[in-house]
């Protein structure tokens, strides 16, 4: 794999993304703890560049995506610099073509999702995507992108999973965020565990898989 020798030569941008590969498994981190972790526009660059070196790596069977810090998995998009209107690996995206996520580029492998307080926005779209959402505790889930009949056909499932939908149709602002133990119950999140448990969690998950 290629990844080690792109992250070298990119050092401070990729500091924004961490990676680490052993074991089969790929670890991914959002890394931006000053901004809640909210993806700009070099980030997201920097994910499309990671997934479409992963799309067809056979070495790795797992990914697991997470982010730095206590206080945030992810605000979404950041206001002040967002991503570009890209498309990742020719196919025709939804999510107003912001591609983010490894499903979103093509990447069939088993994606488990830790979340870590405040999840929002555009960071739904990990958590669709995902095989496996394991979630701290003390995290929390508001403000959904708004979804369109098109996002349901690009769903690798055929359609958006029932916690997910359950989530959009009942928070839709910031005033009303669901807790771990709610969105474990609206089916968003498999696993609710203490904050110190979550990687552990994650890892038991991939290594299974």
């Amino acid at each position: 794999m290629v990844l080690p020798n792109l992250v070298a030569a990119e050092e401070d941008t990729y500091s924004r993304v961490l990676c680490d590969q052993h074991d089969g498994v790929l670890r991914v981190t959002l890394n931006r703890t000053t901004a809640l972790n909210a993806i700009n526009a070099t980030m997201a660059k920097r994910l499309q560049q990671l997934w479409s070196l992963v799309r067809d790596d056979a070495s790795i069977h797992s990914i697991i995506v997470s982010a730095a810090g206590v206080e945030a998995f992810c605000m979404g998009f950041d206001a002040e610099d967002p991503p570009q209107p890209l498309s990742c690996g020719g196919n025709a995206l939804g999510w107003e073509a912001f591609a983010i996520s490894p499903k979103e580029c093509g990447v069939d492998k088993h994606l488990i999702v830790t979340v870590n307080g405040i999840a929002c926005r555009e960071s739904f779209r990990f958590l669709r995507d995902a095989d496996v959402v394991v979630a701290s505790s003390n995290a929390s889930f508001f403000e959904p992108p708004r979804f369109t009949p098109a996002d349901d056909v690009s769903n690798r499932e055929g359609g958006l999973p029932a916690g997910l939908r359950t989530i959009c149709a009942t928070n839709p602002t910031v005033h009303n965020p669901v807790t771990a133990l709610q969105a474990h119950h609206a089916g968003l999140v498999h696993e609710v565990v203490p904050l110190a448990s979550l990687r552990g969690t994650a890892e038991r998950l991939a290594h299974r898989a």
